[in-house]
């Protein structure tokens, strides 16, 4: 029987039909030497899919360690057991499991891989104490394994300092971990994703959107590939924002709903969580409840459903909340959606979380305002846009400019913005830059429907372009005229918001739809 027969796509063994136990084997000390050494070249690669079915079997050869001839390799196996439960999101056994062999005092060769581990944990808890301390590494090794752990913990650190609003550093620390990435392991390693996503990140919030667009194109496979869950909750939501700051909200739904999808397969319920909340803003913005109701039923039904374990916890659980207050606020808010929000960002605050503040705090202002309390509202905005404006936020509050607009035209009048000059610029750009997703034909839109993205015939048309076949053999194939599927290849193009038939099938893979 082959043990290590790993197939591409599933997530847990049962998927793989993996059932046996290791005294069933006629050598388990060989096979366990084999799986090892599977496992770190998963590791080593990033093949996160990979290392999630090898870290299961090696946990049930943890727990039947005493069935091996020879000493079992404890710090080796709860090593790899750590950096397998990152993968998985279980951040608590991947803590446990890591503390576990430093305790022990016996695992010196693993214990910058461990020290990695750690500091993302401590990242995710947000405890940045620990965080900082864990930061103080020496230069990399030589080593392959010494290069990667460098590379992931300059990601960590970028993503953790745009997170805390400072964003020149966590650019730099971002192309630092790509230019370490280009000189080890190439351009288009799956260690570049994280760097990659949260470059594009900064770029989408200092307004430059075709550059954050550019940044992601094509990265998606990449990420399912890789299986990283931080990646793939930035670029899917990230990508999603993208689609409809540039009009394409039907675009912007098929990637929450792959998002959410690829959330569900895995079991990362952060992703599937986060695209259904995103859904939620999304369809508010676009003026319909309706739907913002039916996906925030989705939402709620889907967060109950989840074990009481594997649930978003503590400042986790904020796209679950943001979406149930976004939705009072469209439907006209009481004093207990103020408050509610007040608590929410109270919580952000004292879980150092400075980007959620401030998103939380232009909803807590928009809510104030619709309750009269205008005085408040403005200062709680006008402390939002300081914030914003030292910062280098921008998307945030033009995303959310529905709800914005009327106080700050009525700031951007007051005598409180002409003193300190800079903030009086800042929301002039806002007020004048415009909204482009309002703006967009209206005729070439599919009513929010995801099964109406594409009909089975462009599917099938999309399905012979990626083959590379030209409109002649494609008419050929389906018994149509040329002319009918180069009618067919323009509805792909505007629903795909493609320019050509190479955008349109990148598009597609990533959206899922061949």
């Amino acid at each position: 029987m082959n043990l290590l027969s790993v197939a591409r796509g599933a997530t847990t063994p049962v998927d793989q039909g993996w059932v046996q136990d290791w005294h069933d084997l006629d050598d388990p000390d060989e096979a366990l030497r084999t799986l090892l050494v599977s496992a770190w070249r998963a590791v080593g690669g990033l093949q996160g899919t990979d290392v999630v079915f090898l870290t299961a079997m090696l946990r049930k050869a943890f727990l039947q360690k005493d069935r091996f001839l020879q000493d079992f390799p404890r710090d080796e196996v709860e090593t790899l057991l750590a950096i397998g439960s990152l993968w998985e999101d279980d951040i608590d056994e991947a803590m446990f499991r890591a503390q576990s062999v430093m305790a022990r005092g016996t695992g010196a060769r693993y214990r910058s891989t461990l020290a990695t581990v750690m500091k993302f944990c401590s990242w995710r808890t947000r405890d940045f104490m620990p965080f900082y301390e864990l930061s103080r590494g020496k230069a990399p090794r030589g080593n392959a394994m010494s290069l990667l752990m460098a590379i992931i913990n300059l990601s960590i650190e970028a993503a953790a300092e745009a997170e805390q609003l400072r964003f020149k550093l966590a650019e730099r620390l971002a192309k630092d971990a790509l230019s370490l990435c280009n000189g080890s392991l190439g351009a288009e390693a799956y260690a570049s994703l994280l760097p990659t996503c949260v470059l594009a990140q900064l770029q989408y919030e200092a307004g430059a959107v075709d550059e954050a667009d550019t940044l992601l194109r094509g990265r998606l496979n990449a990420i399912e590939e890789s299986g990283a869950i931080e990646s793939a909750l930035i670029a899917y939501i990230l990508s999603a924002k993208i689609a409809a700051a540039r009009g394409n909200q039907n675009i912007a739904l098929l990637l929450l709903h792959r998002g959410e999808q690829i959330g569900v397969q895995r079991r990362w319920h952060r992703l599937a969580l986060g695209c259904k909340a995103e859904e939620v803003a999304l369809h508010i913005h676009d003026d319909r409840i309706d739907r913002a109701e039916l996906a925030l039923a989705q939402l709620n039904n889907f967060n109950y459903g989840v074990d009481a374990k594997s649930r978003p916890k503590n400042i986790d659980a904020w796209p679950v909340q943001v979406a149930n207050l976004r939705v009072q606020l469209a439907n006209g808010p009481g004093i207990s959606t103020a408050r509610s929000l007040d608590n929410l960002r109270s919580a952000a605050l004292h879980r150092n979380h400075p980007a959620l503040v401030v998103k939380l705090t232009i909803l807590l202002s928009s809510a104030l305002y619709a309750l009269g309390h205008v005085t408040r509202a403005h200062e709680e905005l006008l402390a939002a846009l300081y914030q914003g404006a030292n910062a280098g936020l921008f998307r945030s509050f033009l995303d959310d400019m529905p709800l914005i607009e009327t106080p700050l035209k009525q700031l951007w009048r007051s005598p409180e913005t002409k003193t300190p000059g800079h903030l009086g610029l800042y929301i002039g750009r806002l007020l004048t830059t415009p909204l482009v997703h309002t703006s967009a034909p209206k005729k070439f839109r599919t009513n929010h429907r995801l099964v109406e993205s594409l009909s089975s015939r462009e599917t099938i048309i999309l399905r012979l372009m990626s083959l590379g076949l030209s409109n002649k053999s494609i008419a050929r194939e389906l018994q149509i005229t040329p002319e009918t599927v180069k009618s067919h290849a323009k509805h792909i193009f505007i629903k795909l918001a493609s320019k050509n038939r190479a955008e349109a099938v990148s598009r597609a893979t990533e959206l899922g739809l061949i």
